[in-house]
């Protein structure tokens, strides 16, 4: 789905499976179907967006053991980033046996941001070779100071696409890793890791390793760094 659709979206509705055993009343341990269902988000960059209300979507009149959430929303992270702060809200159960959901979107982001340099590029190992094959690739016609315009212009946009295949939206990626390492040390509990699970965990913790860098990148938000 992520590789045909470039594009924000969002998909919502019964799913007809949960994630965790905490979203089934009385449910105590994981299954495969989770498992699966956690590696479909998780492999097509979708956000579980904040949930608000009653803690289950179906109910039926058999007993409590039918009290799962099977309905959810899922957004790609641009859809989130464009409309901000954004829940889904459980409404009373009306006509249907399973309840509404409402999306509410607190804040929207009404255009784009001005570009700026960020401290932390130069932190990235290779960072001032890539900007000099960059520099030294683009081909002007005309005048000297329209030349180093359109060169600017051009970095600009590299820089800006660069930054956010690397860094976009860091506390999204630390989410994901995080929950990544989770299921694993739950698998472990459940079965045993095998030694291609134990190998994801080190390139995981790995990864781990962008959170202090994602520190700096908060502390480089001062006005005087606009370009």
């Amino acid at each position: 789905m992520h590789s045909r659709w470039n594009t924000a979206w969002c998909v919502f509705g019964d799913f007809n499976t949960i994630r965790y055993p905490s979203e089934r009343f009385g449910c105590k341990a994981f299954s495969l179907a989770m498992f699966a269902f956690s590696d479909f988000i998780e492999a097509n960059y979708l956000v579980d967006l904040p949930f608000e209300g009653a803690l289950f979507t179906w109910f039926r009149d058999s007993g409590l053991d039918c009290m799962p959430r099977i309905d959810r929303t899922l957004a790609s992270v641009d859809w989130v980033d464009h409309f901000g702060t954004v829940s889904q809200r459980v409404l009373p159960c009306v006509v249907s046996d399973h309840c509404p959901l409402l999306v509410v979107a607190r804040s929207v982001n009404k255009g784009q941001s001005a570009f700026k340099y960020e401290n932390m590029w130069l932190k990235e190992e290779g960072f001032v070779e890539r900007v000099r094959q960059w520099w030294n690739g683009y081909c002007f016609s005309g005048s000297p100071s329209f030349i180093m315009g359109r060169k600017l212009k051009a970095l600009k946009e590299d820089l800006k696409k660069w930054n956010k295949e690397e860094f976009g939206n860091l506390a999204f990626r630390k989410k994901c890793l995080l929950s990544d390492l989770l299921g694993l040390d739950v698998r472990e509990d459940l079965s045993g890791l095998s030694h291609e699970d134990q190998i994801v965990i080190l390139r995981l913790k790995e990864r781990l390793h962008i959170l202090p860098l994602w520190r700096r990148f908060l502390g480089d938000k001062s006005p005087g760094s606009y370009l």
